[in-house]
């Protein structure tokens, strides 16, 4: 048997062998121990204290876009009444976070695969929430985002040039890769605000490394009365970006 990457923790090695056992067990840990993700194999993920299932239709969520949530729940105030969107949602974790922050408000998540709404439709129902909706739609269509207070978005932001994990090559690719040095589906975004009549009040990203100053150029092109400002991770990185309107 393969020796397994370091990073399987002990509790997940433990849930494993009780999904799994004899011959299916060593089946299963030769696949982790070749870079096969150890949460698709358990078919599910912790986010931000919700229990999100997880499969190779969808991104696995990472431990670094809690902090995007944590963000938005620092900056605006969770009795507020507002329409949200979650641009390309995956398995809707963000989305159904930010249901159970936000009671009052309603979110909508997005996302171009059936199979992922179909995933996200079932952690709606897995975490009780009843005030996210989740629609299959290509947010390349969208025109604009009239009656929307707050775009989200941890868009696909990996340059198609630029060296992944092995593990990613398991994930769905167009959840990964943009166009434009991965910065497509940012400017795509902004200049739909710019086209918005009704424009919202914050947008909220999480983005690549070294990827901060290219879209606070951006920014300030379609959106001159907005502030863009960037937030770090916990390893010192830029990793999210704050645009809000100047009132």
């Amino acid at each position: 048997m393969n020796h397994l990457n370091n990073s399987v923790s002990q509790a997940d090695l433990n849930e494993i062998k009780k999904q799994y056992q004899g011959e299916d067990l060593d089946i299963v840990l030769n696949k982790i121990a070749s870079g096969y993700p150890v949460q698709y194999v358990l078919g599910n993920v912790n986010f931000c204290g919700n229990n999100i299932k997880v499969n190779e239709n969808v991104l696995i969520p990472r431990f670094e876009t809690e902090f995007l949530v944590d963000l938005i729940k620092r900056t605006i105030p969770n009795d507020a009444s507002l329409k949200m969107i979650d641009l390309g949602t995956g398995s809707g974790c963000i989305a159904i976070s930010l249901a159970k922050i936000f009671p009052n408000s309603k979110i909508t998540g997005i996302d171009i695969s059936n199979k992922a709404i179909d995933i996200a439709e079932h952690n709606k129902e897995l975490n009780k929430v009843t005030n996210v909706t989740f629609n299959t739609s290509d947010m390349k269509l969208i025109e604009n985002y009239n009656g929307f207070n707050i775009i989200i978005s941890n868009p696909p932001y990996v340059s198609k040039e630029e060296e992944t994990g092995p593990e990613t090559k398991y994930e769905p690719q167009n959840a990964i890769f943009a166009s434009n040095n991965g910065l497509y589906y940012y400017e795509d975004i902004l200049k739909k605000v710019s086209l918005s009549t009704n424009k919202p009040d914050h947008i909220f990203f999480e983005i690549g490394m070294n990827q901060s100053n290219p879209i606070l150029k951006i920014s300030n092109k379609y959106l001159p009365n907005y502030t863009c400002d960037t937030h770090k991770d916990l390893a010192g990185k830029d990793r999210y970006i704050h645009i809000y309107l100047n009132k």
